[in-house]
């Protein structure tokens, strides 16, 4: 009979089994018993599965939550590096944050890059709430919560003594703090979404194969080209050929050299969707995209039609948008651009491609943009289309690296 603790473990965090076995996992399953009053491991798990506050409170002993500020300092002086100079707004996804110095710490490296004027976000990921919430307050206590150092280049945005740690008002508005309640959860949060530096250390080491391939491949897949990856020391995954490892090994980091290939849908999947969305149409017809309907104009378009409007269509939709000039346009295309992201998340792919061709036509630069509508197109069974938005993207990140 398998462990009832260790089968809930598993069936809900994607824990490794290899962590919920042996010596140390016994002990802290008996000290749990006696904690909550369980007779045995079976009324254990009941109770743990009945009060989520505890569970997760037992899944952080399992999986131990540690983080300081600064951790692996290389991998911080590589990330200074790769945004100093960078003209546009940087965003930072942390992935098992824990209880948030990571996230600070990420934070006053992009705004110590940037400069005081610079726009940065950071959103930090746990499935802890007890943990989000010390993130959230950003307010820790003890040795090892306030341990590291801090770089020279990031004193003005983060300072810690004995008695805590200040957090520079810019650097605090710029970390939010969402809770996950699984790495499921987690993918579907990724799902449709780009940051330009997404950091996931000693997460993955704890998680079972299945789960963690699917995670990686969800991080993979937020990240455009020229975009970071940093890891931890322990963490061993295979990223493929448009990775490339930072020239400081110590840094733990990776750089997104090159796009990644394009793949075709597998004809099940194609097939599924087919038949749930073109009623009526005969066996094998899979290889035809299904059709979408344009909420906006009430009619469907016919499989071979372009989801793409008409130019004239995005330039009237983006003037109407409001009037334009050098200091609203930007900020008129990361909305668009957010706009956008939300009608992906909400898998309205409709909706999601008209609002990256308006800001395509507003920023004729943004490989984002470009890489979203790569997307649609490869999830649709356009592959050309999708090809010919990556090819743009690429180059257009290329020129973004090159220009001071």
């Amino acid at each position: 009979m398998s462990h009832p603790v260790r089968a809930l473990l598993i069936e809900n965090g994607g824990i490794d089994a290899t962590h919920c076995e042996g010596a140390a996992f016994e002990c802290l399953c008996a000290a749990e018993r006696r904690r909550v009053g369980a007779r045995d491991d079976v009324e254990l798990a009941r109770h743990l599965r009945d009060d989520e506050a505890a569970l997760h409170a037992f899944v952080a002993q399992v999986a131990v939550p540690e983080t300081w500020f600064f951790r692996y300092p290389m991998s911080f002086e590589a990330l200074h590096a790769h945004l100093s100079g960078r003209g546009r707004p940087v965003r930072i996804a942390s992935i098992g944050c824990a209880t948030g110095q990571e996230a600070y710490a990420a934070a006053a490296t992009a705004l110590a890059a940037l400069g005081p004027g610079g726009s940065v976000s950071v959103e930090a990921f746990d499935r802890n709430p007890v943990a989000m919430e010390v993130a959230r307050r950003a307010q820790w206590s003890g040795s090892l919560a306030l341990r590291g150092s801090v770089p020279p280049w990031a004193q003005p945005w983060i300072r810690i003594d004995p008695d805590g740690a200040w957090i520079h008002p810019h650097a605090k508005a710029a970390v939010s703090c969402t809770h996950v309640r699984s790495s499921a959860h987690m993918i579907e949060v990724l799902e449709g979404r780009s940051f330009d530096v997404v950091l996931c250390r000693n997460l993955l080491i704890y998680l079972d194969a299945a789960t963690r391939d699917a995670l990686v491949a969800a991080i993979m897949r937020s990240v455009p080209v020229g975009g970071m990856l940093m890891l931890g020391h322990a963490e061993r995954v295979e990223l493929g050929p448009s990775w490339h490892r930072d020239e400081h090994a110590e840094s733990f980091t990776w750089h997104r050299g090159d796009l990644p290939p394009l793949v075709q849908p597998p004809p099940s999947a194609a097939a599924s969707s087919g038949a749930r969305d073109q009623r009526g149409s005969a066996p094998g017809a899979h290889a035809q995209p299904p059709q979408r309907r344009e909420p906006e104009h009430g009619r469907a378009s016919t499989p071979t039609a372009r989801v793409r409007p008409p130019a004239k269509q995005v330039h009237d939709a983006a003037i109407h948008a409001g009037p334009i000039d050098g200091t609203t346009l930007p900020k008129q295309v990361d909305a668009l651009f957010a706009q956008a992201e939300a009608a992906l998340a909400a898998h309205d792919h409709v909706r999601a491609h008209g609002l990256l061709e308006q800001v395509v036509y507003l920023a004729p630069q943004h490989d984002l943009a470009m890489l979203g509508l790569a997307a649609i197109a490869e999830r649709l069974g356009r592959m050309d289309d999708a090809q010919r938005w990556r090819n743009r993207a690429q180059r257009a990140a290329a020129r973004g690296r090159s220009t001071p």
